[in-house]
């Protein structure tokens, strides 16, 4: 009897790794590159393939190609998911757009989710899932946090919110030397700038049942979460996704001058919060009013752009 080329690994083993690779990658694959993949000869890998179909029944694609065998897995059968290949691609896309933002471990999850539901699915295009793992959207943030160290403490502080328990939180605030201890009710993480903050209010340790400090945390600096297992019936002031800044205080009104040119085209450019409203300036420049709960985000946003904006009330 000829040796084995992969001794550690079972037949069983073997076959269900090609067949979750013939299902999920929906492309060509070649009979010697299958045979080399898997540690094992051509005709192992031809009878494997026939056991699959024998079983499974699903349609098999086969032909030659520059003198090379492939196989190829099609499906014909409609989905009863209610969706379709074009929704999945808009999933896809989602990912693309959150990816800078997401810890490695859910980006990992949400490409399982996204091929599971391409498989299930059944689709008459199910041959170009494949296409599903090519990014469509590329985006470059500078100064991006890796998050995934932290993805320990994101479970927690999500799971924290959804029961509303109270946390013991360590935090270290930017520019502080030393850390400090929080009493933390979370509510919803939010991502600015690509970062992540947890919103909520800091609690007393002698009043769990009210609001000592509504307050946002930078989960990157949380060193570490504990629920307590007390829990908060306080409702925490809804978020304005399309704001101005993260809410920290009543709300304010500005009135901001951008000056003609670079400045005054990319104000128009873009929508800067729900509530704006642009005003058009005889010289051709443009006056932003908008209502923030952050001052100070605001105040250093227009100082960025140094004599090319001025905040006129």
């Amino acid at each position: 009897m000829p040796k084995k080329l992969d001794p550690d690994t079972t037949p069983g083993e073997k076959l269900l790794r090609l067949f979750r690779k013939l299902m999920l990658e929906g492309k060509r694959h070649f009979l010697v590159e299958l045979a080399s993949e898997f540690g094992c000869s051509a005709q192992t890998i031809i009878r494997m393939v026939e056991e699959i179909v024998k079983v499974i029944g699903l349609h098999l694609d086969t032909g030659i190609e520059h003198k090379k065998r492939w196989y190829q897995i099609k499906t014909i059968a409609r989905n009863r998911l209610g969706l379709d290949f074009e929704e999945l691609r808009y999933l896809c896309v989602c990912r693309d757009m959150a990816g800078s933002a997401l810890p490695e471990q859910v980006r990992e999850r949400v490409d399982e989710s996204i091929l599971n539901l391409s498989m299930l699915m059944a689709d008459q295009a199910f041959e170009d899932r494949d296409k599903l793992q090519k990014p469509q959207f590329n985006f470059f943030s500078k100064g991006k946090i890796d998050y995934s160290k932290h993805y320990t403490n994101i479970e927690l502080l999500l799971k924290a919110a959804d029961d509303r328990e109270i946390c013991q939180v360590f935090y270290k605030a930017s520019g502080s030397a030393e850390e400090r201890e929080h009493l933390f009710a979370p509510g919803k993480i939010l991502c600015m700038g690509n970062a992540l903050y947890i919103v909520g209010a800091t609690v007393k340790a002698d009043s769990f049942a009210k609001i000592h400090h509504l307050t946002n945390l930078a989960v990157h600096r949380i060193s570490r979460v504990t629920p307590i297992n007390r829990f908060y019936s306080f409702t925490l002031p809804e978020v304005e996704l399309n704001s101005f800044g993260l809410p920290w205080h009543e709300p304010k009104t500005f009135r901001i001058k951008f000056t003609p040119g670079k400045a005054s085209d990319y104000i128009r450019e873009r929508i800067w919060a729900d509530n704006q409203k642009l005003e058009e300036t005889a010289d051709q420049g443009v006056i932003l009013e908008l209502t923030t709960r952050s001052e100070s985000e605001l105040l250093a946003w227009v100082r960025s752009f140094g004599r090319e904006a001025e905040i006129l009330e």
